[in-house]
This record gives structure tokens, sequence and C-alpha cells, in this order.
């Protein structure tokens, strides 16, 4: 696909992703794109290999399928009509035409957000601290101590390249996309030797499917900085996040964000929120020979 479409189609999908809880409209969707409704209908199914109808369905499902997993005292209800659905008998119905299950199927099959099998971590007794007014957990492992801290990470605006498809363990994808950005933002002195590269993810693989998992490569930037090509400019929003810092062999990654998730944040107080999940990526370390990706992994956490 040209990068004009690539464009508009960033366009629309951040819009979208911002949008979802409200009415989209195929008119006012197209109106993003820049393209009348017919035309827009058919590139968007060309390049997301699904129809808008279906695509903006099967997002609110599976958010509302993540907020069921992560938030148990949040009413079924409540979860339908946070991710746009008009009542809640057409979630239900909808919800156990794609999951094969009941939306309180799904929850007490979840309960407990346990997502992978993990070897359980003991806090020490003292494991447990203030610093500079925010509280961190530490875990102490065999090779490793994990601290967990809550950052408060403020709004901010990221030039991205956007990824549909598999990504796990693949270092080779993440490269070639973030090469590419490097040499756009190069191009425009938006880059320096203390950029970090932020993967930011929209999906829960255990809910997505792989073909449709999305994820964005992206570097922080001015507000200033306008969308070219196939990149693309978007927003996180800000507030509290479980950060913690890892050093994670290419096939360790996984484990990570399931440690954070059924060991962590079940005994933490907190739970998920509904916004951007990412990792920012501080480089590669060579230990003892072996080699390393420096990464904090940022989850986002309310109060329960």
């Amino acid at each position: 696909m040209n990068e004009l479409y690539e464009a508009s189609m960033n366009r629309v999908v951040d819009y979208i992703q911002a949008n979802l809880n409200e009415e989209l409209s195929l008119k006012q969707l197209s109106e993003v794109a820049c393209y009348s409704k017919f035309h827009f209908n058919r590139i968007f199914s060309d390049y997301m290999g699904e129809s808008v109808y279906q695509y903006i369905k099967r997002l609110r499902l599976e958010k509302s399928a993540a907020l069921l997993q992560g938030n148990l005292n949040v009413s079924i209800t409540d979860v339908a009509l946070v991710c746009g659905f008009e009542n809640p008998s057409s979630f239900a119905k909808s919800f156990k035409n794609h999951f094969k299950m009941t939306a309180t199927e799904w929850r007490n099959k979840s309960a407990g957000y346990s997502v992978y099998e993990s070897t359980p971590v003991q806090i020490e007794r003292d494991g447990f601290s203030i610093n500079r007014g925010s509280p961190v957990w530490t875990y102490h492992l065999v090779n490793a101590i994990w601290q967990v801290a809550i950052e408060d990470i403020r709004p901010l605006t990221f030039a991205y390249l956007r990824k549909t498809g598999p990504y796990h363990d693949d270092e080779i994808l993440y490269g070639r996309l973030y090469t590419r950005l490097l040499r756009w933002a190069a191009a425009r002195e938006l880059i320096n030797e203390e950029t970090i590269e932020w993967h930011i993810y929209h999906d829960d693989p255990n809910i997505t499917e792989d073909k449709n998992l999305r994820v964005m490569v992206g570097i922080p930037v001015m507000n200033s900085v306008a969308p070219s090509g196939s990149v693309g400019i978007s927003k996180i929003s800000g507030g509290k996040f479980a950060v913690c810092r890892f050093l994670l062999k290419r096939d360790e990654f996984a484990g990570a964000w399931s440690w954070i998730f059924s060991e962590w944040l079940i005994n933490s107080g907190y739970e998920w929120d509904d916004r951007e999940s990412f990792e920012r990526c501080h480089g590669k370390k060579i230990i003892n020979g072996n080699h390393f990706f420096d990464v904090d992994i940022c989850i986002p956490v309310k109060a329960v």
C-alpha cells in the first residue's frame, strides 16, 4: 500500500483507538481518512483484512474481555457500556458469539488474572518501601532483584510506525521498524544520543489472535511535529503506571509481562487501567557474554 493510503489509515486507526467507546459511523471515519465512504470502506478492508464494522466490533469485544479480566470489581453492564455497546443484551450476544462463552464465564475463568504459568516470587517482609512519595516493591530472585515502582508519566506525543500481526521474540521486526523510524527522525533532526525507543501495545496476546496484534514502535517528539507518509503521530495519555526495569534475553519478554500481571498486580492494591501499556527501551547490554535488553515494562494502574 502506498504511503498516502497508509497515512490515511494511520489517522483512522488512531481515531478509532481514541474513541472506541463512542459512536463511530462510516461517514465520520471516511471524513477522517479524507475519502468517500465507498472508497474508504474498500481501502480499509484491503489494509486491515476486515471491514470497518468488523474491526470496531472486535476491538470493543477484546477491550471488554481485558476489562473483565483485569477489573473484577466493575460490573459486566458497566464494562459493556464503557466499551461502546448500546445495551447489555447486544453485548452479551456478541461476546458469546466471539469468545464461545458468556461474559460471566470469561470473568470466572480469568479470576486472579494469572494469564501465564509463572514461578511465584515472594516479596520479603521489608521489601515494600516509599521512595519520593511513591510506593516501591522489591523482589529478590535467584539471579536478579526486581523493583516495581509507581510512576506518574506525563502525557507525550510520539512518532511511530505501526505493525499489525505476530511480533513475539521478533528482534528483526523491531530492528527493521526502528531503523526506518530513526532514518525519518534523523532527517528532521528529531533524535539525539538520549532518544529512547518506545514499544506501545494495544492488545493482550491471550485475547487477540496473533494476526491482529497491534504494536507501535515510537520515539517522543514535540507536539508541532507532523505525520509524514507511513510515520504517524499519536499521544500517550499519561497517568499512573507500574514500572519495572528488566534485563531480558530475547525469549524472556513474555515471562516478564506475565510476572507483572500474575504476581505483582494481584497483590499490589492496584488494578489494571484502560490505557496504553508500553516498553521503554534503554538499549542492549552484554554481561558475561550474554546479550540482554535493558527495558522498562510500564502498565497503567489505578487504585482498587
